[in-house]
């Protein structure tokens, strides 16, 4: 999984403490400086703030396909959230295929 760093989070955070940065702003920093962010649970106002990013160009958006998670990511990086979405899609089917296997086992 791809983290910002305390720095990074720090920076934004005090960004936006001085003004100097809206939490809207710092929501869509913060996916373009974390390249890729897997999206499991949003709050609607933090989604509506990223799908306008989406539009506008500054990033891009892969919904959720079958065991594929949601990512919004930098769009210089989507190699990057594709890498991480088949990951995750086959840790599920490692995971899956393991629960079908004990059970027939017993």
């Amino acid at each position: 999984m791809n983290k910002l760093t305390q720095n990074d989070l720090e920076w934004l955070q005090d960004m936006v403490r001085r003004g100097e940065m809206s939490a809207d702003r710092a929501n869509v920093e913060k996916v373009r400086m974390a390249r890729f962010v897997v999206v499991k649970k949003l709050p609607a106002e933090v989604r509506s703030v990223l799908n306008a990013a989406v539009k506008d160009g500054e990033l891009g958006h892969k919904k959720k396909d079958g065991h594929k998670p949601e990512v919004y990511y930098h769009p210089n990086f989507e190699y990057l959230a594709n890498q991480e979405r088949a990951l995750i899609e086959k840790q599920t089917f490692e995971v899956l295929s393991g629960v079908i296997t004990r059970q027939d086992v017993n």
